[in-house]
């Protein structure tokens, strides 16, 4: 990492902490009562709203913290859904052509792959996810036509007032424009403050100039200020670290890698430098060890629910993992402009990753709660597999497939 690397991480750990501080300070103050989540957030984590912490914003249902979206979020969200769901029913129908061509299905492949579907359109399963999840979380809806003067939107449009930025990507962000300006408005009349998650600058900036929302821009982060209005959760997390590290749980360590390698659950990405154009696709990742990422492999503890005698936290692992990639390559002929195909190459790495994992633990009064569930937590990571080109083998360059 250059020196000009290490400076911008440094400004954006400190960024984010003196975000996570002012935050605090309001959430324990009272000053913020609810909650809301931008749409890149969502989309960071897959729009799966079924998983890991989405699935505990369930807390806020029946809560006096209260969990509220624009109505331009909640569409931003189903789109995305909508959008992921035609993909993958794609993908399956190509699947299924293909097994097609070594099994007798006994039907054509887009029937069966309907019949599979029970013939909902992905629109409409994106809506269903979308309805089950606002209603199992009790959030509520802001709607825009109700809460946004258009003048406004329109005078922040015409002086780059945030969102809005440069001039070139201004009509992007309406969306985002629309949806801050409900949420403002939403909490002046509820006369409270909301925490607002995103990563977006242009979000940030706007939070920054409102007296009614908050920036921060990690979801668990803002789950942990609000679990830690009573203190005594956060004493709890403290009591369960030193129990691991005392050995109180012997076994946690190989529970947690055992639970990772049944649901790896995670979307890799690879990455490589190559002469040529290159297609890749991942074949296998295995996972290889885990500890605590912690100093000296100690855990530290985020709690991102708490609920009766249940306590949910979630824990940064670092891991170790082999994955095995198919590079498909090929170059651009100089006299028809066709792409030609230069063979392959099958690529293996080693590499080490941090991935965040929730761990349960139930009757949280005893000295000694059990651990009744551990899940990785969905997402996104690359692996780099540095440089790469066809492999030829003893074939030579020259060599003729029939």
């Amino acid at each position: 990492m250059t020196n000009q690397q290490q400076s911008n991480a440094e400004c954006r750990r400190k960024e984010k902490a003196e975000r996570v501080s002012a935050a605090k300070a309001k959430v324990l103050g009272g000053e913020i009562s609810a909650l809301s989540i931008d749409a890149c957030i969502f989309s960071e984590k897959g729009n799966r709203l079924n998983d890991a912490v989405f699935r505990h914003l369930e807390q806020f249902k029946g809560n006096a913290f209260r969990l509220v979206f624009s109505e331009v979020t909640i569409k931003e969200v189903l789109s995305h859904i909508a959008k992921d769901a035609e993909e993958a029913k794609q993908k399956m129908v190509s699947a299924l052509r293909l097994v097609s061509f070594y099994w007798p299905l006994g039907a054509n492949h887009k029937t069966i792959a309907e019949k599979m579907m029970g013939g909902e359109l992905p629109k409409s399963v994106a809506s269903k996810q979308v309805k089950d999840f606002v209603t199992r979380c009790g959030a509520e809806i802001v709607e825009a036509q109700k809460s946004v003067d258009l003048s406004v939107v329109l005078s922040r449009y015409f002086n780059i007032q945030a969102p809005f930025e440069t001039a070139r990507e201004k009509k992007s962000e309406f969306p985002d424009a629309i949806a801050l300006l409900s949420l403002e408005d939403w909490a002046t009349k509820q006369d409270t403050t909301v925490l607002l998650v995103t990563k977006d600058k242009g979000c940030k900036r706007f939070c920054d100039e409102s007296a009614r929302l908050i920036a921060i821009d990690d979801l668990t982060d803002a789950l942990k200020l609000i679990q830690e209005r009573d203190l005594h959760c956060l004493n709890l997390c403290q009591s369960l670290e030193a129990a691991i590290v005392t050995g109180n749980y012997p076994n946690l360590i190989n529970e947690i890698k055992d639970a990772i390698a049944y649901d790896f659950d995670i979307d890799w990405m690879p990455e490589a430098e190559s002469a040529f154009y290159y297609d890749p696709e991942m074949q296998h990742v295995e996972l290889l060890n885990a500890r605590f990422s912690g100093p000296t492999g100690k855990p530290e503890f985020r709690a991102v629910d708490y609920r009766g005698d249940m306590l949910v936290v979630q824990v940064e692992m670092e891991i170790a993992v082999e994955a095995i990639c198919n590079f498909s390559f090929s170059m651009r002929d100089s006299v028809d402009r066709d792409m030609v195909s230069l063979g392959g190459s099958v690529v293996t790495t080693k590499t080490d990753t941090a991935v965040d994992v929730l761990l349960t633990f139930s009757q949280i009064a005893n000295p000694n709660p059990q651990v009744v569930q551990i899940e990785l937590v969905s997402g996104y990571r690359t692996i780099d597999f540095g440089s790469v080109g066809p492999d030829y083998g003893d074939e030579g360059t020259n060599r003729e497939y029939y």
